[in-house]
């Protein structure tokens, strides 16, 4: 399986850049050094997680899948994290590259096949089957279906692990941060009044400020890749 950054374009992944190194970055900026800082390693890289899995709903990592062909098999299990299907390339390796039709399993053409190779995406909606890949017809034996696929980029379960974000789309994660602290804070004043209604208020409109820097930076991303032009395949 190779991976894909988050724009869609095939590159190789972040060049080691780890979840330490950016969280160092967000704890320079949330001004939170020395011995006793407000937000433990462990709190940060929980702020992290969130702000990976908030990134990979808008824009999620691509990745391949190839799998094997078996004679008479029409239905074909996907990696568990899979979101969306993009292609499907069978046989592979020809000259020009062939890709199947996409049709939704329940359609007429879909159950009467024929001359025509289509597939379907069957998602995964809870925790009793994987998703899978459904075929209208029987491959042959010893060829490979190649999927393109979408899927979440991974957490960092340690400061020490890389990231599968793009490097510059790093400060969409960093701006997440930023606003996942300052609302911790909002809630603990909130839940334990110390300062009274001007300090609730400030680290309210501290919060908000990052939220809406974060939603900023994150939508210029959106809309840029929006006006990003497409390959449109015919056949």
């Amino acid at each position: 399986m190779s991976d894909h950054t988050g724009t869609g374009t095939r590159a190789a992944l972040p060049s080691g850049v780890t979840a330490a190194a950016l969280l160092a970055d967000c704890r320079a900026a949330l001004a939170d050094a020395g011995d006793a800082p407000t937000w433990s390693d462990a709190e940060l890289l929980s702020f992290l997680n969130e702000a990976i899995r908030e990134y990979s709903q808008h824009l999620p990592r691509v990745a391949e899948t190839r799998l094997a062909a078996v004679a008479g098999a029409r239905r074909y299990a996907l990696p568990a994290d899979t979101r969306a299907l993009l292609s499907v390339e069978y046989p592979e390796g020809r000259d020009p590259t062939v890709y199947l039709t996409r049709l939704a399993h329940k359609s007429r053409r879909f159950a009467e096949g024929g001359l025509l190779s289509a597939y379907d995406f069957l998602p995964r909606h809870d925790l009793t089957a994987a998703p899978s890949l459904l075929l209208s017809f029987d491959p042959a034996a010893g060829e490979t279906l190649v999927v393109r696929h979408t899927r979440p980029h991974a957490s960092a379960t340690t400061a020490d692990d890389d990231l599968t974000v793009p490097a510059d789309h790093h400060h969409v994660l960093l701006g997440y941060v930023l606003f996942a602290a300052t609302r911790q804070l909002q809630a603990a004043e909130q839940a334990a009044p110390t300062g009274g209604s001007l300090l609730m208020a400030q680290l309210a409109a501290n919060a908000r400020r990052h939220e809406l820097a974060y939603l900023n930076a994150l939508n210029r991303i959106l809309t840029q890749r929006q006006g990003e032009s497409h390959v449109v395949a015919w056949g």
